[in-house]
């Protein structure tokens, strides 16, 4: 089964139109989705990097998990900061 960078990009910013319509009704606090997908970056890029030193077959799947994180969270990151701006109160 492959996933490819497309299907990432839309599950980062359908996760991050979610959490916007659930800040924009109050139900969590303001920038825990900037605070999450900042995170996730973190722990996708720490990922990545460890991959680098197990090397062999592991090192490989380990890296695959860490890019798919790493994609899929800046692209809700930057959606998230884009509905920031278009839907803020005025």
């Amino acid at each position: 089964m492959s996933i490819d960078v497309l299907t990432l990009v839309v599950i980062g910013a359908v996760v991050a139109c979610v959490l916007q319509a659930l800040q924009r009704y109050g139900r969590i606090p303001s920038f825990f989705n900037v605070k999450l997908f900042l995170g996730v970056v973190l722990l996708s890029s720490l990922c990545w990097i460890i991959s680098l030193a197990f090397g062999g077959w592991g090192g490989l799947s380990l890296t695959a998990i860490g890019l798919n994180g790493l994609v899929a969270a800046v692209s809700g990151l930057v959606c998230s900061f884009l509905l920031n701006i278009l839907l803020r109160d005025g």
